[in-house]
């Protein structure tokens, strides 16, 4: 499995690439072509990304490279980290990282709490960056009961890590999955899900998931998600270095609702602000935010039929031209639209549901060498019901462990309350 040593540093950073030259375990670029960088979401790891990595309109045409974040999927963890390890001491990592695999210069495309290294690395990096595409990123501000839930979640993680109780696991994927990828019901969605439940698992069971090495850095990683570009770090980015920068949301985060203010077009027209004050009047054309009708914070996995198109666009012609909704079956509310701030409305609409729920099942396995084979087939079976091996094919469990999940707020935090139902078939 390919992994970089970075010296000095307690890690060995596990990474997926792929090249138009080759799809699977490539272990260098293809210096033809450009490169995007994909940062994956917190709890998960590369394999996330697996419907970019698996469209030919990017393999053919780009090297696509993700990295396992500390202490997520098969990124190793030698030995207690001296520096805390946050969502910027993970793009220092990267930036090591891709000088070591002969990579300079990136397209970045963040994932809900994968922009919070994506927008960090544009910020350190610029000479590096060419473009900055963040799909559903934290809100500056967290709903006071998704705070209060995930701190609960917290809790519970370090309690199921020192007893070392693998159940309390599974509930906590289950909440996250529920809550960025509200379609996860599909067929694929869930045995996605199954599949990190897996894996988590395993990861506490084979001891890669421990109190001492691994736990530190996942509630550090989990608290550092608040640490935002400010609007003068952002300004910088557009103003200063010409770098595009793209946000979509979709109308399923939440935060479209009455109850709920629109953080980013507010972040959005602060930055305008401020560049106006201080370029004296001058307007951004390299700041555009798009919304998506209906589609989850994980669109990039549940919505990638929409998704793709929009990153191979926006990373070959380093804006969005209105020739795209066109293209994508979608068009412009010019009611709500600007030129900053794009709203699209579906024409049609039964299509687009049918493919949240119809999402493709991948086409190659997960890399898997976190732990023991032995343990790992007597922890899943595969789709006949017989002991399997995750490294060798997409795992479909016959075992459907299903965590009835309730939250319940008071005044200090939210209580989490876990039925799991096990179903062997």
């Amino acid at each position: 499995m390919p992994r970089i040593i970075i010296p000095d540093k307690p890690f060995d950073i596990y990474y997926r690439l792929s090249t138009p030259s080759k799809r699977e375990r490539a272990i260098e670029i293809d210096e033809k072509y450009e490169t995007i960088l994909f940062f994956h979401p917190y709890w998960l790891d590369s394999f996330y990304f697996y419907p970019q990595f698996d469209d030919p309109a990017l393999y053919e045409n780009y090297n696509l490279i993700c990295f396992d974040a500390p202490a997520h999927g098969s990124t190793k963890v030698k030995k207690i980290s001296s520096d805390p390890v946050t969502w910027l001491f993970f793009c220092s990592l990267i930036k090591d990282a891709l000088i070591t695999l002969n990579i300079h210069s990136v397209h970045l495309v963040g994932s809900t709490m994968g922009c919070c290294p994506a927008m960090h690395f544009a910020s350190s990096y610029p000479e590096m960056t060419k473009t900055l595409l963040m799909s559903a990123p934290p809100a500056p501000v967290e709903a006071t009961n998704w705070s209060l839930t995930f701190r609960e979640c917290m809790h519970i993680l370090i309690n199921a890590v020192k007893i070392r109780d693998p159940e309390p696991l599974d509930a906590i994927t289950s909440v996250i999955f529920d809550y960025n990828a509200t379609s996860h019901s599909g067929k694929v969605i869930k045995s996605i899900e199954e599949e990190y439940i897996q894996l988590t698992r395993s990861r506490l069971l084979s001891g890669e998931l421990n109190s001492d090495k691994t736990l530190p850095i996942v509630i550090s990683l989990a608290l550092s998600r608040k640490q935002l570009l400010s609007h003068e770090e952002f300004l910088k980015i557009l103003n200063d270095h010409k770098i595009p920068i793209l946000i979509i949301q979709g109308t399923n985060e939440g935060w479209e609702s009455e109850e709920v203010d629109d953080q980013w077009l507010k972040q959005m027209q602060d930055i305008h602000q401020l560049n106006i004050d201080k370029s004296g009047g001058k307007s951004l054309d390299n700041l555009k935010r798009i919304i998506l009708n209906d589609v989850t914070r994980w669109m990039t996995l549940t919505s990638s039929d929409i998704l793709n198109p929009i990153i191979t666009k926006f990373v070959s012609e380093k804006t969005i031209s209105k020739s795209l909704y066109e293209e994508l079956n979608l068009e412009i509310d010019e009611s709500k639209s600007t030129e900053m701030n794009i709203i699209t409305i579906t024409k049609n609409n039964h299509i687009r549901k049918s493919s949240l729920n119809n999402v493709r099942k991948p086409s190659f396995s997960r890399d898997i060498g976190v732990f023991d084979d032995k343990l790992f087939n007597s922890l899943s079976l595969n789709e006949n019901g017989k002991d399997g091996n995750c490294a060798s094919q997409q795992t479909h469990p016959s075992i459907t462990k299903s965590p009835q999940i309730r939250t319940i707020p008071n005044n200090e935090a939210v209580k989490i309350q876990v039925e799991v139902i096990t179903k062997v078939e």
